[in-house]
């Protein structure tokens, strides 16, 4: 299939049947298929700024900007391109169906100290309930590429933490939903605090361009180290 753009595949997608992309075959490609997941959507807003401005609706952009900065070295596919509710098992589905090689959530959090958190999926603490053997596979899948989830979420603290040097950087093990089921890398990041984005919007984009090139950098440098 010849080079598309980001958005005009996921769109083309989309208006196909809008909400069922997962009937659609899956993309024929040479390079690297990456999707990136934006947080939240529809009803769910997520966290917002003192200006009302919702964490849906900035994370959106971050993952779109970050698209656009990874499109020519790969084919990168979106969650979603609008304010849709999309669920947590279908957005992992989208990345299996694809076959991608890695999966990226991203969210905002609310500190008001400027960081970075970065998650990979570390399922609970087993109890004494049985799982049904076909839970207990799906929630499973995401152990199988937990190494190189960890990989992932270094290449984003090297990155990240050569560029912001005065931030402060978490990453950890989480049993995040989101996570269950991924059959690649996968990780979730909330690389900055929506409580530190001015109320300006040309201003906020400054700052959601720094920030994509920074996600687009680390990714590069995952690959490089594989």
């Amino acid at each position: 299939m010849a080079k598309e753009t980001v958005l005009v595949f996921i769109i083309t997608v989309l208006m196909i049947l809008p909400g069922t992309v997962f009937s659609q075959s899956m993309i024929q490609t040479t390079q690297r298929i990456i999707v990136i997941d934006p947080g939240h959507g529809g009803p769910y807003s997520g966290l917002a700024t003192s200006g009302g401005v919702q964490e849906k609706t900035i994370a959106l952009k971050l993952a779109m900007k970050t698209a656009q900065n990874l499109e020519t070295r790969y084919n990168v596919i979106l969650t979603r391109i609008k304010d849709t509710n999309i669920s947590q098992q279908e957005r992992m589905f989208i990345a299996n169906k694809n076959l991608a090689e890695f999966f990226l959530s991203i969210h905002l959090h609310n500190s008001k100290e400027p960081s970075s958190f970065f998650f990979y999926f570390d399922p609970p603490e087993p109890d004494t309930e049985e799982i049904p053997a076909s839970e207990n596979t799906w929630k499973s899948q995401p152990l199988f590429h937990q190494p190189e989830s960890k990989q992932a979420v270094n290449s984003f603290l090297s990155i990240f933490s050569a560029h912001k040097k005065t931030n402060y950087f978490f990453s950890k093990g989480a049993p995040i939903i989101l996570l269950e089921g991924a059959t690649m890398p996968a990780i979730l990041i909330e690389p900055l605090s929506i409580s530190i984005l001015p109320h300006n919007p040309d201003e906020m984009n400054i700052i959601l361009d720094e920030y994509a090139v920074l996600i687009a950098k680390s990714i590069d440098l995952y690959f490089e180290k594989k």
